[in-house]
C-alpha cells in the first residue's frame, strides 16, 4: 500500500505513524499544479490532496491509473471531477464537520460585532481616543444596537454547523426557528418555511450546503422579507447572497446589519465596504487550533484507516 500526502494537512508524529502503519508513506510540503500531481501520483494507491491547491481534474485522475481512494482534507468537494473519479472506481472521502464548533462560534461573533458595532466603537475610539460622550445622543445613536436575550435566530440550514449555531443560541437565551431542505428536528428549534425564517428572525444565519442550487440564495425577493433591524451572517460560501442585492439593502436601511466571512464579486472599490453596518472576515470561519489540528487530521488518518479495513467513512461518491 502506497500512501502519498500532496498538502500540507496537519499531521503530527501521531497521525504519521499510524499512517505508516498502514503502508509506505510519501509527504510533499506542496502540490500546485497538474503535471506535480500527475508525477506524484505514479504507483499511488491513496492520496491526502488538497482540492483547494490543485484541483483533482480529469486530467490528472485519468493517469492515476492505482489510485482507490483520493483523502480531502476539507469539507467541500465540487472541485473532484467525480465522473472521471467514478469511471476510475476512485473513492473520494472529505472532512465534514472539523471547523463546526469554530464556524458556529463565529457566527454568534459576527453577531455580536454586527449588533453592537464594536469594530466601528474600535475604529471610532483609534481615531479620537476618549472622545465618547454618553450626554451626545447623536453620538451615541451611532452605536446603537438591541438586547440579544429573547430575541429570534433563525437558521437557514440546521446541519452540522447550523445544529451548533442553534445550540449556542439557546444558550444565549434566544428562540431559535430553522429551515431545512430535508426534513428534520431538534430539541428547542422550531422548524419553518424560508419565508417564516426571514420574516421573523432578528438574525438570520445561513448554514446550508453549497450547491447549484444555493447561489443567490438570498437575493432582493429574501431580503424584502426581513425585519429592517435584522441582522444577515453568511460564514457560507459567497455566491449564496447577491451582494448587489445586499449591498442596496445595508445603504438604504431595509435591513439593520450583515456579518460576511466570504463575499461574492467584491473588489478593492466596492461602495459595500464603505457601510459601517457590515462586518467583514476573510475566509476564516474554520480557523482555529482545534479545527486544523486536532479535528482534521483525525478525519483524514480515519478515513484512510477505515477505507483499507473496509469500512469507509465520509465517501461522497
Amino acid at each position: 500500500m502506497k500512501i502519498v500526502v500532496l498538502n500540507e494537512c496537519f499531521l503530527n508524529e501521531d497521525h504519521m505513524k499510524r499512517l505508516k502503519s498502514l503502508g509506505e508513506v510519501i509527504v510533499f510540503d506542496n502540490t500546485t499544479t497538474e503535471e506535480q500531481a500527475i508525477k506524484r501520483l505514479k504507483e499511488v494507491d491513496v492520496a491526502i490532496w488538497d482540492g483547494f491547491i490543485c484541483p483533482p481534474t480529469a486530467k490528472v485522475l485519468e493517469t492515476a491509473d492505482k489510485l482507490k481512494l483520493l483523502v480531502l482534507p476539507h469539507t467541500g468537494y465540487f472541485m473532484v471531477d467525480l465522473e472521471t473519479a467514478n469511471k476510475k472506481d476512485i473513492k473520494v472521502a472529505n472532512a465534514p464537520g472539523f471547523s463546526k464548533q469554530a464556524v458556529a462560534e463565529l457566527v454568534i461573533g459576527l453577531m455580536f460585532a454586527v449588533n453592537r458595532k464594536i469594530p466601528l466603537m474600535d475604529r471610532d475610539m483609534r481615531e479620537n481616543p476618549f472622545e465618547s460622550d454618553p450626554g451626545n445622543v447623536e453620538h451615541q445613536n451611532r452605536y446603537w444596537g438591541f438586547d440579544i436575550k429573547g430575541k429570534t435566530m433563525g437558521i437557514i440550514g440546521l446541519g452540522r454547523i447550523g445544529s451548533k449555531v442553534a445550540e449556542l443560541a439557546l444558550g444565549l437565551g434566544m428562540s431559535v426557528i430553522a429551515n431545512n431542505r430535508s426534513p428534520k428536528t431538534m430539541d428547542g428549534v422550531e422548524m419553518v418555511s424560508k419565508e417564516e425564517v426571514l420574516k421573523r428572525s432578528d438574525v438570520v444565519s445561513i448554514n446550508v450546503t453549497s450547491g447549484a442550487d444555493t447561489k443567490n440564495l438570498i437575493s432582493q425577493k429574501e431580503l424584502d422579507l426581513m425585519k429592517p433591524t435584522a441582522i444577515l451572517i453568511n460564514v457560507d460560501q459567497g455566491p449564496m447572497v447577491d451582494t448587489e442585492a445586499l449591498y442596496n439593502a445595508l445603504k438604504d436601511k431595509k435591513i439593520g446589519g450583515a456579518g460576511l466571512d466570504q463575499v461574492a464579486g467584491l473588489t478593492k472599490d466596492h461602495p459595500i465596504l464603505k457601510l459601517d453596518n457590515l462586518v467583514f472576515t476573510g475566509h476564516a470561519g474554520s480557523s482555529t487550533n482545534e479545527s486544523f489540528r486536532v479535528n482534521l487530521p483525525e478525519l483524514v488518518v480515519s478515513a484512510v484507516e477505515g477505507f483499507i479495513a473496509g469500512s469507509p467513512k465520509n465517501i461522497v461518491n
